[in-house]
């Protein structure tokens, strides 16, 4: 039988949503995961000798999958999967392609004022294969950061979706399909199974509040109101100064 869908249940918020910013400044995004009081502890041990491997019960694996096949060079779409061997259960982010920072683009297709870097240092959740939260309480991470890709113009800047979730990879066992994708029987009719070695499944522990669309009016969404910069004050004193100069030689008596 395929596993059962993880109760894990959380929400995403951006920690400071709006903020004021000059042309040429770096824009961190950071992310407060909270688990909601009926979900289940998350807890992952970053072990795979466990008693369950990695901390997290067999009953909360997913059952959706998907597997490399070399014959096809193409990725299989894999529904009823039992995960029978565990490689690695960790963390990872998702960057959803929206809003005005990059056009709508993702990170690598940017076509907008800024280019999107996921985090990877020390205040990263990406891969992270430890942590333990129970049903309440709250993490904060930085999600990445948004880079000018040459100086901005002024006005406001918009980002709306990110999501959580927990990546799967090992062996999964699932019964074999047939062209229409019914399942093959045996003499008896039983489903016939077969197991595919690296296999990877998810799914989402929380979303941001805004879905994953382009331009539309939310509330939870993350923005930044970039300022006109002014000419710097030492440029204003340095010109009044040589005009003063200017003025004064002009008076000189010849």
């Amino acid at each position: 039988m395929p596993n059962a869908q993880a109760a894990y249940i959380g929400s995403l918020t951006f920690v400071q949503a709006t903020g004021t910013v000059s042309s040429s400044e770096d824009i961190p995004v950071w992310l407060r995961l909270t688990l909601d009081p009926a979900s289940d502890p998350l807890v992952l041990s970053g072990n795979s000798s466990d008693t369950p491997p990695f901390g997290v019960s067999p009953s909360n694996y997913p059952s959706s999958f998907f597997a490399f096949d070399s014959a096809t060079n193409q990725d299989i779409s894999i529904s009823n999967g039992v995960l029978i061997s565990v490689d690695n259960i960790s963390l990872n982010t998702s960057f959803g392609c929206s809003g005005t920072f990059t056009d709508g683009g993702c990170p690598s297709t940017s076509t907008g004022a800024y280019n999107f870097n996921f985090n990877a240092g020390a205040d990263s959740i990406n891969s992270m294969s430890q942590i333990a939260l129970n049903p309440g309480d709250s993490r904060d991470y930085l999600f990445g950061t948004f880079t000018p890709n040459g100086p901005v113009s002024a006005g406001n800047y918009e980002f709306y979706w990110s999501s959580l979730i927990i990546g799967f990879s090992g062996t999964v066992r699932a019964p074999k399909l047939d062209d229409n994708g019914d399942p093959i029987l045996d003499q008896n009719g039983d489903p016939i199974l077969q197991e595919f070695s690296n296999a990877s499944g998810d799914y989402d522990i929380a979303t941001t509040g805004c879905n994953n669309q382009n331009n539309q009016v939310c509330a939870a969404a993350f923005t930044r109101t970039v300022s006109a910069v002014p000419l710097p004050a030492t440029f204003w004193l340095f010109g009044s100064a040589m005009l003063g100069v200017a003025g004064y030689a002009r008076r000189r008596p010849i």
